[in-house]
């Protein structure tokens, strides 16, 4: 190995090492903003799961840094110049040596590891680490349970636990009746208070929770100091007669107050529950809005609708071509499994399975943000099928104008709208998948009825597939009408087992 390569080797290594470090410092410094208040986020998965992602981030880093500097705009040449230069000590050759091929990766490096340690909005590598970040839902879960919290209601908390947090307190501020007063009421905001500080409570008596407690951003002591100033203002305020200003300002007090108490337990039921059902189930103790619709394993669901497009299509041409070769024009025969059936399966995965694949993924980012819960998400429902046109129409669109039609050249606007009659049965299939994901099974449902349900559903969307395709398909003259049949056809088969398929388990946190 020459001097040159050890010495590049030895800058590649520095260079990486300072790529993993900066990531590892750049990937702690991410905060998640719950309320007014930044916060860390390795309070808010666990260990495990935190250094993975970690580990990930830096990887990629150092992939990208080592793919730039070997490969894109490689420094073996700056590297091999200055080692030459530096040998026969002639400087003047060093400098006139310096041209494009060897400062600009240079600085291509340079502005690389700047790029991983700016702090910007619009910084792509930052982009790229959130990411990452919810890739591994570090923030999702702290949201959730934060907004939980914040909207909890206390009238479904337990009996004995309101006397004992009743009984904990230093000067008496509460009463029974508290707990179900409105929640705009001063009594109920620090009746809400008091039962998170007293969960909280039962944290810090535990010494592995100790480094949250010692955490500054987390603000343990200043929560201390606030909550028992509030106890003696909020007696005050009770004995006194009723003032309007003072209590508009005692309700804002207590609404920062119950800011920073949510985003201390929040981090405590996170980063101490062993799984997510615990954390669900401490929240639900707490009086908090679970979703009981989460759906878990949600990329078995888009293989499924995978599998169920590639069989509707390869279903639905074959028996399409049998009835068209058996009765219609049986003088002109179609081929079995030709490679058409590969081109249409090929056109129905971006078309159907996409914008299904975008709902699971706008479907968590939706509800991890969101605080009130329904039985139903009509507006959810109504944009995902907006969505689902958009995307299958573009699909439709591109697909068509460059394979079927062959267009070098098109006006994609015009023929956007020209396509548009494409897009309707996915964005059907798209607004009632996302409204099955809020009808959950039961564990009592039997083989038969999930059965009998899946073939209703079966031919329900056939039908609708049927309808809406031969209203498509009605420019198709009468030399292409074994091309409209098999198109009908096949389309029956994708669209209704999709419909079929449409069956949600979701995770239920039991009482």
């Amino acid at each position: 190995m020459t001097v040159e390569l050890m010495i590049n080797f030895a800058v590649q290594f520095l260079g990486t090492v300072a790529v993993v470090f900066l990531a590892y410092r750049s990937f702690q410094k991410r905060r998640i903003q719950l309320g007014a208040e930044p916060t860390l986020p390795q309070y808010f998965i666990r260990r495990s799961t935190y250094w993975l992602g970690v580990a990930s981030y830096c990887a990629f880093m150092a992939a990208l840094y080592l793919l730039l500097t070997f490969q894109w705009l490689p420094l073996e040449p700056l590297v091999t110049l200055i080692v030459k230069n530096l040998r026969s000590r002639e400087l003047v050759d060093l400098l006139n040596g310096l041209d494009g091929t060897t400062i600009v990766p240079l600085i291509a490096a340079g502005l690389f590891l700047f790029f991983i340690a700016w702090e910007s909005k619009i910084n792509p590598l930052l982009i790229l680490r959130d990411s990452i970040h919810d890739a591994f839902a570090i923030p999702t879960k702290a949201v959730e349970v934060y907004n939980a919290l914040v909207t909890s209601r206390l009238s479904a908390v337990d009996e004995k636990l309101k006397e004992q947090i009743a009984n904990r307190l230093l000067v008496s501020s509460i009463d029974p009746g508290d707990f179900d007063m409105s929640s705009a009421t001063v009594e109920y905001k620090w009746a809400h208070n008091c039962l998170l500080f007293d969960r909280i409570q039962y944290y810090a008596n535990q010494s592995s929770f100790r480094r949250l407690f010692n955490e500054p951003s987390l603000k343990w002591g200043e929560i201390c100091i606030s909550y028992n100033a509030m106890s003696e203002k909020v007696a005050v305020w009770k004995e006194a007669e009723p003032h309007y200003t003072k209590t508009v300002n005692l309700i804002k007090e207590l609404d920062q107050l119950t800011g920073l108490l949510c985003r201390m337990l929040a981090s405590l039921i996170v980063f101490g529950s062993a799984s997510e059902n615990d954390i669900w189930t401490t929240v639900k103790q707490l009086g908090g809005n679970v979703h009981e619709a989460r759906l878990k394993h949600t990329y078995k669901y888009i293989l499924i609708f995978m599998a169920a497009s590639a069989i509707g299509v390869i279903l639905g041409r074959e028996i399409s071509v049998s009835l068209h070769n058996a009765f219609l024009f049986p003088d002109k025969p179609l081929a079995h499994f030709s490679y058409t059936t590969l081109r249409w399966m090929a056109y129905v995965m971006p078309m159907y399975v996409l914008p299904l694949a975008l709902i699971f993924v706008l479907r968590t980012l939706v509800f991890s943000r969101q605080r009130e819960q329904y039985d139903r998400y009509y507006g959810f429902y109504m944009t995902m099928m907006i969505m689902g046109f958009v995307v299958s129409t573009t699909v439709s669109t591109l697909v068509l104008e460059l394979t079927f039609y062959r267009r070098e050249y098109f006006f994609f606007w015009e023929s956007f709208f020209d396509h548009m009659r494409w897009g309707i049965l996915p964005a059907l299939i798209c607004g009632f998948v996302a409204y099955r994901m809020d009808t959950p099974v039961t564990e009592s449902e039997t083989l038969g009825k999930c059965l009998l349900d899946a073939t209703l559903r079966f031919l329900g969307w056939g039908a609708v597939a049927v309808i809406i395709m031969l209203y498509a398909t009605d420019d198709l003259g009468m030399q292409e009408s074994n091309l409209r049949f098999t198109v009908v056809g096949t389309a029956f088969f994708v669209v209704g087992l999709l419909g079929a398929t449409a069956r949600f388990k979701t995770a239920r946190i039991d009482d």
